[in-house]
């Protein structure tokens, strides 16, 4: 507590029941306990033959509340480089939009495409930065340039990144990711590989309460991106 005067010890010594409130870290508590949107979700990644996959669903919640079934989890950055987000609504598209400046920056300063690895490195060393307060995300970078061909990486909120030929993260992962493990095997075609992917999160709406409302697929090859959206049957 903050030194007080000795006038205020006196009232306080004289009425017990009065007491000093500290509002800014009443506030501090009261924001600590407010809900925070997050996607709940499910997300995946994998590389095909010539390109990567990248899938999610469009569920937010809010605890057990269903937020919004709009919400965009498989972001483009470059058109050469995609992301999906999970964990904090907030955070992700904060990081979305930092990674987006910086990608361009990159291209207009150098001239060329940024790589996958460089910016998932980028953004690692951000997450790592500030891991001590750090953001509330599960990330999957993916993409593919000439030089790299299909690139993937899975990254976490304290900064650690993990090259990958499929993964997937969020609530409904241990569904996702048997699919995937099932199925995926090396020089899928891009249209098998899209299927995959939505079969993989499909699986886990079918289990996942907090993933659903369709799914969001985009596959990512050296003749551009083709982004597509399928209902929930």
């Amino acid at each position: 507590m903050k030194t007080i005067d000795e006038n205020l010890k006196v009232l306080l010594d004289n009425h017990p029941d009065f007491k000093i409130v500290d509002l800014n870290e009443q506030n501090l508590s009261q924001q600590q306990k407010l809900p925070h949107l997050k996607t709940g979700t499910t997300t995946c990644g994998l590389k095909v033959a010539g390109g990567v996959v990248l899938a999610a669903d469009k569920r937010a919640t809010m605890g057990n509340f269903i937020a919004n079934r709009q919400a965009q989890k498989v972001n483009r950055l470059l058109d050469h480089i995609w992301m999906t987000i999970a964990g904090g609504v907030a955070d992700a598209q904060y990081l979305i939009d930092i990674m987006r400046a910086e990608a361009q920056l990159f291209e207009m300063k150098r001239k060329r495409k940024i790589p996958v690895k460089a910016l998932s490195h980028m953004l690692a060393n951000m997450l790592f930065r500030n891991k001590q307060s750090p953001y509330e995300v599960g990330l999957i970078m993916g993409g593919y340039t000439d030089d790299e061909g299909p690139a993937l990486f899975d990254l976490d909120a304290l900064g650690s990144i993990l090259p990958e030929d499929f993964t997937s993260v969020g609530s409904g992962s241990p569904f996702c990711i048997g699919v995937l493990e099932t199925n995926w095997k090396p020089n899928l075609t891009p249209e098998a590989g899209k299927a995959l992917a939505v079969k993989a999160i499909q699986a886990a709406i079918a289990r996942d309460i907090n993933t659903g409302n369709g799914v969001d697929v985009v596959v990512i090859t050296n003749a551009g991106y083709e982004f597509d959206h399928i209902p929930v049957k």
